[in-house]
């Protein structure tokens, strides 16, 4: 798993900030409400949610990100609690929460039985919950899979011993959020990322993305050479702007409430 700390993330984050809008705008009224955003990074999502009068607790286990968002939150004069820890347990009483997001982040690196477990431990039983994930389609997911391939090549994981839970995945999320007494619906989409040509894209990604700086580490320069050709390839081959450079990923907004 990543370090999320390493590398620059808060240029990803920037280019998902549009979705944590569409987030918080899933779980309104959100204005007096304690509202915990789960891998909060950066603080998008917790800043939009504070900035409509959420009491806003943030949780990430970087600890660089979490600086980030403390400054952000203070350019933007906004209140909200900075928590640093993991997800599984979260450092919380049961029903503490009237609401809970998560915006991709939480999907990266935790069990997904634990980590929904541990929302429906925190919710309130009123409570409602906006979770975006990405679906596995379209050329963002193809460079995730390059880059998955590559690091279970280094360590020799046969292809059975390679479980991972589908996050995009309606029928899948339905079934493991109602085993922890969550009820959910899912809406598709869409978000486009863009730069001036693939290898700006592919460049910006492997010089600062927390991701491709940990996988080059996990399976060296020849291997991650290979890699980075293959994903500038898959980029070209998705273009959708021959002048410049963009791509447009589906995603999810998972809503929901205890039953």
């Amino acid at each position: 798993m990543a370090s999320w700390d390493i590398g620059s993330y808060e240029l990803t984050a920037a280019q998902l900030e549009p979705v944590a809008g569409v987030s918080i705008d899933a779980v309104e009224p959100v204005a007096g409400r304690t509202l915990l955003d789960l891998a909060c990074g950066t603080g998008n999502a917790s800043l939009e949610a504070a900035s409509r009068g959420a009491r806003v607790t943030g949780i990430d286990p970087a600890t660089r990100l979490l600086k980030v968002a403390r400054l952000r939150a203070t350019e933007a004069e906004v209140d909200a609690e900075w928590v640093h820890g993991d997800f599984h347990p979260l450092p919380f009483e049961d029903n503490s929460f009237d609401i809970v997001t998560s915006v991709f982040g939480m999907i990266f690196g935790a069990d997904e039985n634990d980590i929904a477990g541990e929302i429906a431990r925190v919710l309130a039983p009123s409570g409602r919950i906006a979770i975006a994930t990405w679906v596995d389609t379209g050329v963002m997911s193809e460079v995730g899979n390059l880059i998955r391939s590559a690091v279970e090549e280094k360590v020799q994981l046969p292809p059975e011993d390679r479980p991972r839970f589908d996050w995009g995945d309606e029928d899948n999320l339905k079934l493991l959020f109602a085993d922890h007494g969550i009820s959910i619906q899912t809406e598709t989409r869409r978000l486009s990322f863009r730069a001036d040509s693939p290898q700006q894209m592919s460049d910006e990604w492997a010089d600062n993305h927390p991701v491709w700086l940990a996988t080059r580490e996990a399976v060296g320069s020849e291997r991650y050479d290979r890699l980075r050709a293959d994903i500038l390839a898959a980029l070209e081959a998705g273009n959708e702007d021959p002048a410049a450079m963009k791509l447009t990923s589906d995603y999810l907004v998972i809503t929901g409430s205890p039953v």
